[in-house]
């Protein structure tokens, strides 16, 4: 049996009205001993961003007919994904000591939310991690990620960063080679297409590893010991924006976008 097995899931949900929601449910099992963690990240233009998160029993979500379910009753919210476009997936990883399964199950969907009393409708996006090898063995100084989907289209995209680049990206459910990936843009050179990131709000900007690993040693004791310092100091930082893609022929999509970027080698071990 592995020491280490984290099945985690990234759910988002944003409005015609710029309201934004980004929900984790993951399970975490180190030497036999599971914990599970769920988050609920939310941005509105007018009151800004809140967050909220607990340990504890928790359903991860439900795949069925094409469709996401997840609920969580301690934070009174319930929700479905419903596909819209191609699934994708890769697998980042894979050594001796385990593998990074990466699954996109929905790059654009039409979610359906309810919380407390109030519905809400929009798009959104469904992702799985499944991940065997300790996080701080996979081979990255840095690591990009984002996702952009509009009426017409969308896109989804990871970029790992130490001497080289690796990288995967999907337009449409069509994997795309040697793009340029930065905070406020992205460049599919070969495909003549650039999307244009225009930054709305600040989402995170902290150390987000070393809080939740905080939060995770009372239910999994020495697990701060194993981290190495500078991977639990690594710095995060996530991004809404407005997206604008533009085509060759000249055809342009809007739509909106969620981006990330870790910085690994913030602090060097020992300092």
């Amino acid at each position: 049996m592995k020491n280490f097995f984290l099945d985690k899931w990234f759910l988002d949900f944003i409005s015609d009205s710029g309201e934004l929601m980004i929900f984790y449910a993951a399970k975490l099992t180190w030497y036999g001993v599971s914990v599970s963690y769920s988050s609920w990240l939310s941005y509105n233009p007018d009151s800004g961003v809140q967050f909220k998160s607990r340990l504890g029993k928790l359903q991860l979500p439900v795949t069925n007919n094409g469709k996401i379910i997840w609920e969580d009753k301690k934070f009174g919210i319930s929700g479905t994904w419903e596909s819209k476009g191609k699934s994708i997936q890769a697998r980042i990883l894979e050594s001796g000591e385990g593998y990074l399964n990466w699954q996109c199950h929905q790059p654009n969907s039409k979610v359906t939310l309810k919380i407390g009393a109030l519905n809400f409708e929009g798009k959104g996006y469904a992702e799985q991690l499944t991940l065997t090898v300790l996080p701080w063995k996979v081979p990255m100084d840095e690591l990009r990620w984002g996702h952009y989907c509009s009426d017409k289209n969308d896109l989804v995209w990871i970029e790992m960063r130490d001497e080289g680049r690796r990288q995967w990206v999907w337009m449409n459910g069509e994997e795309i080679k040697d793009c340029l990936i930065e905070d406020n843009y992205l460049s599919m050179p070969e495909k003549g297409i650039f999307l244009n990131l225009d930054r709305i709000a600040v989402l995170e900007s902290e150390k987000k590893i070393y809080s939740v690993v905080g939060n995770l040693v009372r239910y999994l004791p020495g697990l701060n010991k194993a981290v190495p310092y500078q991977f639990l100091m690594a710095d995060e930082f996530k991004w809404l924006n407005r997206g604008t893609l533009q085509e060759k022929s000249g055809n342009l999509s809007h739509g909106m976008a969620v981006n990330e970027r870790v910085n690994f080698k913030t602090h060097e071990a020992g300092n």
